[in-house]
């Protein structure tokens, strides 16, 4: 099978630092390949895939930390689309399926094509996708669903990466942490909070962008000076492996629907637990009392917290491995894909 997938300009595949959309994207190509199939991918220019590469964009290009930018990246922005659309149409015919892992499909709804939603469905987006609800979406939980059931949803694909590059910690240090974006979606300011009244040591990693700036300046901040606190701005790979690893608990505050939350799974993947805040697919990949605890508020979450001090971290990385891991992911999109060229077929006949 020929499949061309088509991610965005932000962030190379793989990422060198953060980029959940793209670490998964990575982890499919490699997926499919393993399975004898053959992958274009159309994304940055600066990624290092083993498949083909269409460049869209001769180096990724994030959102800007100041908002006065963003004026000048909206129009760079919009001429990089235009180029991926025209680049897309010239391929099209060639392959077997599109997955677009957040390109706009709208004009390609003659060929068989499914789109995975990786992000949060929000009132803004409502009309935008249900222009678009002839199309063929992929949720990355079930709850990811609920949000807009009119949506021609073809399955839920929970993401996965590779599990052994990750250890397993069973003596972990005496410190929890947080790793994700600085701004109101993710709140880690709660999770300082938390680790404070706890009167334990907290590590934080991730990164600001225009959304959290101001977020940043006035919830996290204030925070630095606590002898308690230890922010390690944007890491790598090896860095974030390092810091969930030998982790005595992933702190998950999370603010919005979280559609999956990468960070719960590879925390996992070491052994480590998550205290998480009980919204969108947290309880999908968490088995409360056994890998994490599911609370209504961080102020309930001191009260549970102990209990995920004292959980199996054999137990929690057994069953994370055998449940996300890309293999699982590369087989639910390949029914996916089956899925959508068996329909596409019968109706062009």
């Amino acid at each position: 099978m020929k499949i061309a997938i088509v991610g965005g300009p932000y962030i190379p595949v793989p990422p060198k630092k953060y980029g959940g959309t793209e670490l998964v994207i990575y982890y499919l190509i490699k997926g499919l390949k393993e399975e004898g199939h053959d992958v274009i991918l159309l994304g940055p220019g600066d990624s290092t895939v083993d498949c083909q590469l269409i460049s869209t964009v001769s180096k990724s290009i994030f959102f800007p930390e100041d908002p006065s930018e963003l004026g000048v990246f909206n129009k760079r922005l919009a001429k990089i689309e235009a180029q991926t659309k025209d680049k897309l149409k010239a391929i099209a015919p060639k392959v077997d399926i599109i997955h677009s892992m957040g390109f706009d499909l709208l004009d390609f709804r003659k060929f068989p094509s499914l789109t995975t939603l990786h992000g949060p469905i929000t009132f803004p987006e409502l009309g935008y996708y249900l222009e678009r609800k002839d199309l063929n979406f992929v949720s990355i939980s079930k709850n990811q669903q609920e949000a807009l059931p009119e949506l021609n949803w073809m399955a839920a694909v929970y993401n996965g990466e590779d599990p052994t590059l990750f250890p397993i910690i069973t003596d972990p240090d005496d410190y929890v942490c947080f790793i994700g974006r600085f701004d109101r979606e993710k709140t880690p300011h709660l999770a300082i909070a938390l680790a404070i009244n706890l009167g334990i040591k907290i590590k934080l990693a991730g990164k600001t962008d225009f959304l959290g700036y101001e977020y940043f300046e006035q919830e996290i901040k204030p925070y630095l000076k606590n002898p308690l606190v230890e922010y390690l701005g944007e890491i790598g790979f090896e860095e974030k492996i390092d810091l969930l690893s030998k982790a005595k608990c992933n702190l998950h505050p999370t603010g919005f629907r979280e559609p999956f939350g990468l960070t719960v799974m590879e925390a996992a993947y070491c052994g480590t637990p998550t205290l998480a805040i009980a919204r969108g697919s947290m309880p999908e990949l968490i088995k409360e009392g056994l890998t994490g605890m599911l609370v209504e508020d961080y102020v309930e979450g001191y009260h549970q917290i102990e209990q995920c001090f004292s959980m199996d971290r054999s137990y929690i990385a057994k069953r994370s491995r055998s449940k996300f891991n890309y293999m699982n992911m590369t087989r639910g999109y390949l029914r996916v894909y089956d899925k959508v060229m068996r329909q596409h077929w019968l109706n062009v006949d």
